[in-house]
C-alpha cells in the first residue's frame, strides 16, 4: 500500500515536471527572440540553471545535515545521467546539426580534468571550490565573448513581461514537480534499504535530473535543437563548478574511495563520448544513423550502469 502511494505521488510529480518544462521551454525560446539571443545561449543560461536548481537544493540540504555522500553522489550521478540518459535519448531524435562554438565545449572538458585533479587526493577543501567557481565565471566571460552581447529588444514589452511571467511558472512547476518526484522515489529507495551513496549516484541523480530531461523532450519536440545541447553542456558545468562547490564551502569533505575508483572515470569516458558526437554534430556531416546508435549505446550503458549499482547484475 505505501508502495503504490509513493509510485502515485511520484507519478503526480513527473506529470506537474513535464507540464513546467513545455511551458518554461516555450517562454525562453520567445525571450530568446525579443532579446535577440539564439537557442544556445539559452540552453547554456537560463534553462542550464533552472533545470540545475534541484542539484543546488538537494547539496545545500545534504552538506548541512551531514549527508555529503548524498550531494557529492547526486551530483556526479547527475551528470552521468545528463550524457548516457538524457543526450542519449536526444541522439534519438536529432534530425540537424546544432551550431555549437568549440569554445563552449572547452570549459566543459576543463571542468571534468579539473574535477580529477581535485579529487584526487580524495578530499574537496574551500580553495579548491573556490577555483572551481573561478572556472564558473571563465565558462560565462566566454559564452558572452563568442555568442555576444544581445541586440535591443525591438518587441512590445507586454508581450515580454507575459513570457517572462510563464516561463517562471513554467519553473516553478519544473522545480516542483522534480522535489515531488525526488521525495516519493527516494522515501521508496530507503524502504528498500539502499546506502546514501547509492541513493545520491541513482535515485537522487535521476530524480534531480528530470528537469533536463523533461526540458529536453520539450526542446526537442519544437526543434529546438542547439537548446538540448546547450542545456548538457551548460547543466554539467553547472553540477561541477557550482554544485560541487557548495560541498567544500563547509570545510574539507572527504569523497567515497569507489567514487573515485568508479564513478568518475564513467564520467570521465562519457564527457569525452559527449564531445565527440557534439564535435561531429557541428563540424561534420549530419549522419542520423551514427547519432541513433549512439543514443542506444548511451542509453543501455545507463542501464547497465544503474544495474550494477542496484546489485542486479
Amino acid at each position: 500500500m505505501e508502495l503504490a502511494l509513493n509510485f502515485t505521488l511520484l507519478l503526480l510529480g513527473i506529470t506537474i515536471l513535464v507540464w513546467g518544462a513545455n511551458k518554461f521551454v516555450d517562454h525562453s525560446s520567445v525571450i530568446a527572440k525579443h532579446l535577440g539571443i539564439n537557442d544556445l545561449v539559452v540552453g547554456l543560461t537560463l534553462i542550464a540553471a533552472g533545470t540545475s536548481a534541484p542539484e543546488i537544493f538537494v547539496a545545500i540540504s545534504a552538506v548541512i545535515n551531514g549527508n555529503e555522500d548524498i550531494a557529492f553522489g547526486t551530483a556526479i550521478g547527475s551528470n552521468i545521467s545528463n550524457i548516457a540518459l538524457i543526450f542519449g535519448v536526444s541522439c534519438l531524435y536529432l534530425n540537424a546539426a546544432s551550431k555549437t562554438h568549440l569554445s563552449n565545449l572547452f570549459p566543459f572538458g576543463l571542468s571534468i580534468v579539473m574535477l580529477g585533479l581535485i579529487i584526487f587526493d580524495g578530499t574537496i577543501s574551500f580553495s579548491e571550490s573556490m577555483g572551481l567557481i573561478g572556472l564558473f565565471m571563465l565558462f560565462m566571460y566566454i559564452l558572452l565573448k563568442t555568442e555576444g552581447i544581445p541586440e535591443d529588444d525591438k518587441s512590445e514589452p507586454t508581450a515580454l513581461t507575459k513570457s517572462l511571467f510563464l516561463s517562471m511558472v513554467g519553473l516553478v512547476g519544473l522545480i516542483a514537480g522534480a522535489n515531488i518526484s525526488i521525495i516519493f522515489a527516494e522515501n521508496t529507495a530507503i524502504l528498500l534499504g539502499i546506502s546514501e551513496l547509492i541513493i545520491g549516484l541513482t535515485v537522487m541523480a535521476l530524480g534531480t535530473s528530470l528537469p533536463e530531461l523533461a526540458a529536453t523532450i520539450a526542446a526537442l519536440r519544437k526543434g529546438k535543437h542547439q537548446m538540448v545541447v546547450g542545456n548538457i553542456i551548460g547543466s554539467n558545468v553547472l553540477n561541477l563548478v557550482f554544485v560541487l562547490p557548495i560541498i567544500g564551502f563547509f570545510g574539507t569533505i572527504q569523497i567515497s574511495q569507489i567514487v573515485l575508483e568508479r564513478d568518475f572515470y564513467i564520467l570521465l569516458v562519457l564527457s569525452i563520448v559527449f564531445i565527440f558526437l557534439a564535435y561531429t554534430l557541428t563540424k561534420l556531416r549530419f549522419v542520423k544513423s551514427l547519432y541513433v546508435a549512439s543514443g542506444i549505446l548511451l542509453i543501455s550503458s545507463y542501464i547497465f550502469y544503474i544495474s550494477v549499482l542496484a546489485g542486479i547484475v
